[in-house]
């Protein structure tokens, strides 16, 4: 199995017993032949990197001597903690932290959830989306400070803006003053020298027809603000879809239950059933239809891309709860009609009197 420990003396070309000179003049010569600025490799600047990591490990006496130590042990996990402060300060060497933090930067991207109806999802709609972005300080413009800032030299780092930390006592960024080496004495009441404050945002946002839950709507630079005059993030808005009072999505297809009355479903003929767009459609109900049947109407249901989907109706017999006694006298007629035994018959009063004379 390959080691996780690097061979920083195989990187720079040199014996383990090399002297600071052969190091150094190993270093040089392959920083200049990897430099990304003279080398357009792709695989340059990452090359460059593990030089300036290897040189910086055995140039330094106390770090050569750690590094020994570990080589001869194979302690891969110490090694990986000694190599967690090596790159963060080698990192920070090559490219640069202070000018870093001058440099414009994107803002960070923002991500919602947008809930839509149905309806808003399948036609598209205008919604109004409401959320907190950080912008730059009105008060300041950005800036941190207002007028000409008055700083100090940190005390925690005394200027250097790295302070020693960790096992290994590397050089890390100070934490008090962000790498600055300063402390502004003056910094913005309103943002209290942050430079940025958050605000309430309310912005429309237009949702293209055939929008599916799951999708994400992308809102350029509605994110938060840039630093340092740099672009905004993004908004990005994943769709959820709300239950329908009406319909169940499944798919594409739409699925309704429509309520009919035992006549029709025995006779047959025709009901209305809603749909999507807020109409009414006149639907036939074939003669013998029984409870659970189902009906297709093609190309009713949800759109899509590709093709819409369909609205499939689910019949339901309605079974009415209380009805006259005129309505009764019928259903019983019926049920004697059919042979149906067991049904409960309506007693009239004539029936309730003589039952009651005869006790």
């Amino acid at each position: 199995m390959k080691s996780a420990i690097k061979d920083y003396y195989k990187i720079l070309g040199v014996d383990k017993k090399a002297t600071k000179e052969e190091i150094k003049k190993a270093y040089r010569r392959l920083a200049r032949l990897y430099h990304p600025d003279r080398n357009p490799d792709p695989e340059a600047e990452e090359k460059f990197k593990e030089i300036n990591e290897a040189y910086h490990v055995l140039s330094d006496d106390e770090k050569r001597e750690e590094y020994d130590r570990i080589l001869r042990t194979g302690d891969e996990n110490k090694f990986r903690d000694f190599l967690e402060y090596i790159q963060e300060f080698i990192e920070s060497i090559i490219k640069g932290e202070r000018e870093k933090a001058k440099r414009p930067r994107k803002g960070q991207d923002i991500r919602l959830k947008l809930h839509l109806s149905l309806e808003e999802a399948a036609f598209g709609a205008e919604k109004e989306i409401e959320y907190e972005r950080w912008i730059d300080c009105p008060d300041c413009e950005g800036k941190g400070v207002r007028g000409k800032a008055e700083t100090v030299i940190c005390h925690a780092c005394e200027g250097k803006g790295r302070r020693v930390s960790g096992i290994f006592s590397f050089p890390r960024p100070c934490s008090v003053c962000r790498g600055k080496g300063f402390i502004v004495k003056n910094p913005c009441p309103t943002c209290f020298g942050r430079g940025r404050v958050t605000t309430l945002a309310r912005i429309k946002v237009n949702v293209p027809p055939q929008t599916d839950e799951g999708e994400v709507l992308k809102v350029p630079e509605k994110g938060h603000f840039g630093m340092n005059g740099g672009k905004p993030g993004d908004l990005y808005l994943r769709v959820f879809l709300k239950e329908h009072p009406v319909f169940k999505k499944v798919g594409n297809d739409l699925h309704i239950e429509k309520l009919i009355s035992y006549p029709l479903a025995v006779l047959g003929g025709t009901v209305k059933v809603p749909t999507l767009e807020g109409e009414e459609v006149e639907v036939f109900v074939q003669p013998g239809t029984e409870c659970g049947s189902t009906k297709t109407l093609p190309e009713k249901g949800f759109p899509s891309a590709g093709r819409r989907g369909n609205l499939i109706i689910t019949f339901r017999i309605e079974v009415p709860k209380n009805v006259s006694g005129k309505t009764k006298k019928l259903i019983e007629k019926l049920a004697k009609e059919l042979g149906e035994e067991g049904v409960e018959k309506t007693e009239g009063l004539g029936d309730k009197l003589a039952r009651w004379i005869g006790r």
